[in-house]
């Protein structure tokens, strides 16, 4: 039976899932070229961290301000207001189930924050440019927009519930985590590194091998009779610098009572975020909107498509990133309750949350009857890994 012959319901279903699944094998494509090269040696592990961090600290935030200014405007926000809602209730509950595993199994800290973590901006992405060619947007599309407008409407809707989830995520993570280290460890390695040794007019660096027992004997950093070749035959050459004296900088006395919040503040703040707000200030100041996001605008064909050409880098070569890691970094055997509980609530228990939390409210007046956003807020939770 041909899908013409097909009752329209089955046949856009069957072809839905026939696109969808042609895109996924372009995303795994595009995973395994980066699993080959890490494995014949082309990449290792110094490469993909600076690849990764620079697609996280530079072509990440161009091409949060490229999708999502034009699509800030106070218009938008005012009818897709439940994108960054939904992504932060559905971040706590996640973070809440999995801290009842934690409770009910014995299970360790980190799994409260693996089960919470944010979805990989990279695949969805990727998922979606492939998705283009295959038809399936089409049936996200309002009456009479193109295809490549619903890509971007979708491309800047997965970044703003990204944005949301990642702010919120990154803050508690890193308390989350460190209940599960040995509190008395820390306090004897914070014991060691207080030691200063004594040196010849000059205060360096003590490296500690972690393999050995010995804290000073077998590195003698400030030793007249060591030369850097031999410093460096101990696979230190990464060490910390020696301690300098650095001056105790403050801002001038008529502002100094903004430092520390605004110190504090800064913290806080991430290149996605910091690209995420610029992208907000442009898009709902109509003057900055026309000169840079307009095409007509004076700084569209300059500063807008160079944002732009760098913005296009980071989907690929993010996803080319990730396969690269695979191959490279070791497992850690985190046991198999703890990994498989992770598993069932990132990929099971919340797209399951996600998926009824749309159909109990879409089309119902709560929020706009747009399909385009009733998808994302389903699969907010199940994009990427």
């Amino acid at each position: 039976m041909t899908l013409s012959a097909m009752s329209p319901g089955v046949g856009t279903l069957i072809s839905t899932f026939v696109g969808a699944l042609q895109g996924t094998i372009s995303v795994l494509l595009t995973l395994l070229v980066g699993y080959i090269m890490a494995r014949r040696g082309y990449l290792d592990h110094h490469t993909i961290r600076h690849v990764s961090k620079l697609c996280t600290s530079l072509f990440l935030p161009c091409l949060i301000i490229e999708q999502m200014g034009p699509q800030l405007t106070a218009s938008t926000l005012r009818n897709v207001w439940i994108i960054p809602l939904w992504g932060l209730l559905s971040t706590l509950l996640a973070h809440a189930i999995g801290w009842v595993g934690k409770r009910v199994l014995g299970l360790p800290y980190w799994t409260i924050a693996a089960s919470g973590r944010p979805n990989s901006n990279a695949l969805p992405l990727l998922l979606l440019q492939s998705l283009e060619s295959t038809g399936v947007l089409d049936t996200l599309s309002q009456p009479g927009e193109a295809v490549g407008a619903t890509l971007g409407r979708a491309k800047s809707l997965i970044l703003l519930n990204a944005i949301v989830q990642q702010t919120f995520t990154f803050q508690v993570t890193p308390s989350i985590m460190a209940r599960d280290s040995d509190p008395h460890k820390d306090d004897d390695d914070l014991e060691e590194q207080d030691r200063l040794r004594p040196g010849p007019g000059r205060l360096t660096a003590v490296v500690q091998d972690h393999e050995r027992v010995g804290l000073l004997e077998d590195h003698e950093h400030g030793s007249d009779d060591a030369s850097a070749e031999d410093r460096s035959e101990g696979g230190y050459g990464g060490a910390l610098n020696s301690i300098a004296d650095r001056p105790n900088i403050h801002w001038p006395k008529r502002i100094q009572p903004l430092e520390k919040p605004l110190n504090k503040l800064w913290s806080y703040m991430s290149p996605p975020l910091i690209g995420a707000t610029i992208a907000l200030v442009i898009g709902i100041t109509p003057p900055l909107h026309h000169l840079i996001l307009s095409k007509d605008g004076a700084l569209y064909t300059s500063i807008t498509q160079s944002i732009a050409n760098l913005g296009e880098l980071f989907v690929v070569l993010q996803t080319f990133t990730v396969g690269a890691e695979l191959a490279l970094v070791k497992s850690s055997h985190p046991g198999l309750i703890a990994t498989s509980w992770v598993l069932f609530v990132r990929f099971f228990i919340m797209p399951a949350v996600g998926l009824l939390f749309v159909l109990a409210t879409a089309g119902r007046g709560l929020y706009i009857d747009d399909r385009l956003v009733w998808s994302v807020c389903a699969s907010s939770r199940s994009q990427g890994c």
